[in-house]
């Protein structure tokens, strides 16, 4: 399991105790290559897993369009929000979110740092950048999210869980890939830009005034920069 994933299970699992309903882990790969990862997702928590089958699993990458098609289009019953980790630990290349999105048609928000949940089950996503902060209210289902690492702390499992997982079914999915699978360019699309902040240099000579470095460390806490 990369360690986004947990940032994303938590994230499935605080939402699901806001709004109920059920999180299902979803792993594509052999039945070797999924279980570990499917029995630590369940000991976590999630009502369910799926091993999605694939025999030229080996043969797709973090390139392949592929992959989020297979994962958009798995027999899951409304599904109301998928939920990613940034990126893998092994490649970084963060497109399985934008894939699945692409595969069903919905919107994706990318490196979410924060989720403020509200009672008519609408979302506020909060994506943050250096001194600047994304901001915007989605209603729309279902809909891709991608998190971060700030946006939560993962809970432990607990022994109760661990007995649980190690007895849980894993459902299994056969899936095939398309044989001709083209990346369409999504229409009405729409990117929200952090707002530009200059800094200003704060520049002391050393030699001419013996209080330079406390009147730098302040000048630097000031702009938020220690």
């Amino acid at each position: 399991m990369n360690p986004y994933d947990k940032y994303a299970i938590e994230t499935a699992l605080q939402l699901r105790e806001k709004y109920k309903g059920n999180v299902t882990a979803v792993s594509l790969g052999t039945k070797t290559e999924t279980e570990k990862v499917l029995r630590e997702a369940l000991s976590l928590g999630v009502d369910s897993a799926i091993t999605a089958l694939d025999d030229k699993f080996s043969e797709i990458n973090a390139y392949s369009p592929s992959l989020g098609y297979i994962l958009g289009n798995l027999p899951i019953q409304k599904a109301d929000y998928y939920i990613v980790g940034r990126e893998a630990a092994d490649d970084n290349q963060a497109v399985v979110g934008a894939g699945i999105a692409a595969a069903l048609g919905t919107d994706f928000v990318d490196n979410v740092d924060e989720i403020k949940t509200q009672d008519n089950e609408q979302l506020t996503l909060v994506s943050r950048w250096d001194q600047s902060e994304l901001s915007a209210t989605y209603t729309q289902k279902p809909l891709v999210i991608s998190v971060t690492d700030t946006i939560n702390t993962p809970r432990l499992p607990s022994f109760k869980t661990k007995i649980q997982a190690r007895k849980a079914e894993i459902k299994e999915i056969t899936v095939k890939q398309p044989k001709q699978f083209e990346v369409k360019q999504l229409g009405n699309t729409k990117l929200a830009l952090p707002e530009l902040k200059k800094k200003t240099a704060v520049i002391f000579n050393l030699d001419e005034d013996e209080n330079a470095v406390n009147e730098l460390f302040t000048k630097l806490q000031q702009q938020n920069i220690l």
